[in-house]
């Protein structure tokens, strides 16, 4: 499994996250955007602490992922994710095989580049708009951050 290194602050403004990464040169991938998901449960007798499965649709594309969370650092939250082509027939399977739905969300996100690390604003119903910084490390994470001038010892991890 990849380590999925990411870096949350909650309760964001999103005009001001959006002048700062255009001062410090990221680029806007795509603007605002629905994307839909369920989460489920591992199937009986398969199951994995902290681990959950999620199918994602961003509009563009569909991903199937399998997430575990085994503590509350920057290196706990690991992913193994996969492209498909049907959200319905996704959920559909996993059913059959025994994955319980636990959830089903929608949120709308903006993605945009900075180097090698993908910035995301989010936002979901009855929560405050938050950022996520994923690179392939703790270093570069920290390195887009400390160019946004946040504060590292303030990101949440594993959230």
């Amino acid at each position: 499994m990849d380590i999925e290194f990411e870096a949350t602050f909650t309760n964001i403004d999103k005009d001001k996250i959006r002048k700062i990464l255009t001062s410090i040169g990221a680029k806007l991938v795509r603007s605002e955007y629905l994307q839909r998901r369920i989460v489920l449960s591992l199937p009986k007798g398969h199951e994995i602490k902290g681990g959950w499965l999620r199918v994602r649709d961003e509009g563009d594309k569909v991903t199937l992922t399998l997430k575990v969370v085994d503590g509350d650092q920057i290196e706990n939250q690991k992913e193994v994710y996969l492209k498909i082509d049907d959200f319905e027939k996704a959920e559909q399977l996993l059913d059959l095989i025994g994955c319980k739905k636990r959830a089903y969300q929608e949120s709308k996100r903006e993605l945009w580049q900075l180097g090698d690390v993908e910035i995301t604003i989010d936002e979901w119903p009855f929560l405050e708009p938050y950022l996520e910084i994923e690179g392939k490390s703790k270093e570069s994470v920290k390195e887009a951050v400390d160019k946004m001038e946040l504060d590292f010892s303030k990101a949440l991890f594993c959230a």
